[in-house]
């Protein structure tokens, strides 16, 4: 499973005031086995991304709330594009997510020049500063 898109979960979970992820709720939000989900947690931790605490879950640390902030701010930039082309507001983050960890850098440039001084994206959510 891809290192951006667990750092994303974490850190919607860390938006939410849900400091310490267990292997329960990663694996409830990734539809994946909870022994899945508990190694996942120690690699996370293993690459620098926060602490994994036996039995409670992994914290984020700055590493990881920085990844997770440039990852939320292209997912949230992107909805503020996708809306501007159109999208309807109910689609703008469903949409946004089939996409958003595979953007490439070009992309990702042109759309902080032109969304980058939002600050709120389309579902009402705070675009982070990276």
């Amino acid at each position: 499973m891809e290192t951006k898109l667990i750092i994303k979960t974490l850190f919607i979970a860390w938006e939410k005031g849900e400091y310490v992820v267990g292997p329960s709720d990663l694996a409830k939000n990734l539809k994946i086995p909870k022994s899945t989900a508990q190694k996942i947690l120690v690699k996370i931790s293993e690459l620098g991304y926060g602490t994994y605490i036996e039995k409670k879950g992994l914290i984020l640390n700055e590493k990881g709330l920085k990844e997770g902030r440039r990852i939320m701010r292209r997912h949230r930039l992107l909805e503020c594009m996708l809306e501007d082309l159109g999208v309807k507001k109910e689609f703008v983050c469903s949409e946004a997510s089939k996409i958003d960890l595979e953007i490439g850098e070009e992309l990702e440039k042109f759309i902080e020049e032109k969304y980058g001084k939002r600050v709120i994206c389309p579902c009402g959510k705070p675009i982070p500063f990276s």
